[in-house]
Parts: structure tokens; sequence; C-alpha cells
């Protein structure tokens, strides 16, 4: 990811937000450091309005909306073909964070004995400004593809994350065909790595990501498959302040906003001139 560039769309931020926090922390218990974070910015910025008619409208909304996600946002974990590990820390000085994700294939996770000798990644990600709930991008070409006007707005606001100028929706790809040094791809036999350093971003800020392993062997049987979901996310807080990024297995939802991105992609990819993707499917 490359130096934040404030192109923008504005959507439902407090319903995105809960949705991801009650999703991803609540449900799963585990210490929501992140939560504090946002309950912070909720304190220190709306609740300082002066008209209490406003503070009143907001807290009431706070208590639908936590209500809504207990009901209905939490969901089982998704299964990968395989074990994630993830590695990744604030980075407060460049407003973001460094990342590495891994992934060893291991088939019978998922029931199958598929073999596939090219493992790379697709990564969808999603950038709000805190302040205004705007969707943030890094470059004109993702914020042509960020998928908007869905009914179930924490679908929204996610695009494939890729540089300036490439064809190819895989992450790390270069235009020929081969991989930058962002992507050492795997195997049955050995890891595929995703690094990423995604920096630059606004104070009040919220990061996050879905980093998908893909099989793009030709000849093998899993081709083209996706094969698990990996979920992280960091807030850039004033000062610059990154803590160090939250993360778990991707949640069931997480694969619907893979395939919305990659639809977007293939949308768009003939005007764009890109490689639209091929029909991918879940191992």
């Amino acid at each position: 990811m490359t130096t934040a560039n404030l192109n923008n769309l504005p959507q439902n931020l407090t319903f995105v937000l809960f949705f991801t926090i009650f999703t991803a922390v609540i449900c799963n218990g585990k210490k929501p450091k992140i939560l504090q974070r946002v309950g912070g910015y909720f304190n220190n910025v709306h609740m300082k309005k002066k008209n209490s008619t406003i503070r009143i409208i907001y807290h009431l909304l706070k208590l639908v909306f936590i209500f809504m996600m207990l009901v209905v946002g939490c969901g089982p974990a998704s299964n990968p073909c395989g074990t994630f590990t993830f590695t990744g820390t604030g980075n407060s000085p460049i407003r973001g964070a460094n990342i590495q994700v891994d992934f060893a294939f291991n088939p019978s996770s998922c029931s199958s004995t598929c073999t596939c000798n090219t493992i790379c990644y697709i990564q969808c990600v999603r950038i709000i400004d805190i302040n205004t709930g705007n969707f943030l991008s890094p470059n004109t070409d993702q914020t042509n593809r960020i998928v908007t006007g869905n009914a179930t707005a924490a679908y929204n606001g996610w695009a494939i994350d890729r540089l300036s100028n490439r064809v190819w929706g895989y992450y790390g790809r270069n235009n020929d065909g081969t991989f930058a040094g962002t992507i050492i791809t795997g195997s049955n036999s050995t890891t595929a790595t995703l690094f990423d350093v995604p920096r630059g971003w606004p104070d009040n800020s919220w990061f996050d990501a879905i980093t998908v392993p893909v099989c793009i062997a030709s000849g093998s049987p899993c081709v083209d498959h996706m094969l698990g979901y990996y979920y992280w996310l960091f807030i850039v807080n004033p000062g610059p302040s990154v803590d160090d990024p939250f993360h778990e297995i991707g949640r069931l939802w997480h694969r619907d906003v893979v395939d919305l991105c990659i639809t977007e992609w293939n949308n768009d990819a003939a005007a764009l001139l890109k490689n639209a993707f091929p029909a991918m499917s879940r191992l």
C-alpha cells in the first residue's frame, strides 16, 4: 500500500464501525483495546457537541447499533485450508503498520487432496476517515473500484488492494506476470508470504484488510480457488499513534466482501485497462 491520497466516498460510518467491532471483537471474547480507542473517539468528538438533542439521538443510535450487532453481527469463523501466521506492528512515525501474513497450505483441512505449486494472494482493504465517515484510498484506480451501494453497509468501502497502473488484481503481481518482493509464492510444501506496509494515513483513520491466499497454478485441481481468509485492522490515532493491529481468522461475512471486491474489479477491468479475475470459488 502506498502513501495515502484522500479520495473519498461518504457512507454510514457508525454502522460500519459497530458491525466490524462487535463481529470481530465482542463475539470472540477478545480484549477490545481497539474498541477503547474507538470509544475514546466517540467520547472526545461526538460527546463534546453542545446540542443536547444531537447527543441524545447519538446515544440512542449507538444503543440500537450495539443491540443489532449483538443479535446479527456474531458469526462463525471461516475454515482456512491451512494455517495462517500473522505478524503485525503499529508504526506511528509512518502513520501505518508493518504487516506479514504467512499461509501454510494444508488441503486436508478442507477435506481435499489438492496439489498447488503456486499460491499467491488477493487482498481487499477498506480505509475510513473516522471524522467524516468518508472512504479513503491510496490512488484513483482504487477509488474507482470501491464497493458502494450495497444494502449491507458493512460490505461497502472495500476494494482490491493494488498499486496504481497495475493490470493484475493479485497482490504484488507485476504487469509481466512475475511477483514483486512483497510476495513469496507458496505451494503444498512451502509457505506463501505477503508483506504490506500501509502508511501515510491521517489522524483518526481506520484501516482494515482481508488477506486471501489463492491457487493460480494452471492444471491444479484447485486453480482459482480461495484457500482461506484472514482479517486485520489498525487505527491511526492523533499524535500520530498506531497500536499493534487487531487480527483473527476471517468471519464468514468476509468471504462475501471478497466476492464483491472481485466482482467490482471485473466490472471495471475493461474501462481501467485491467486483467479480469477468472471465475473464483472457495475450496
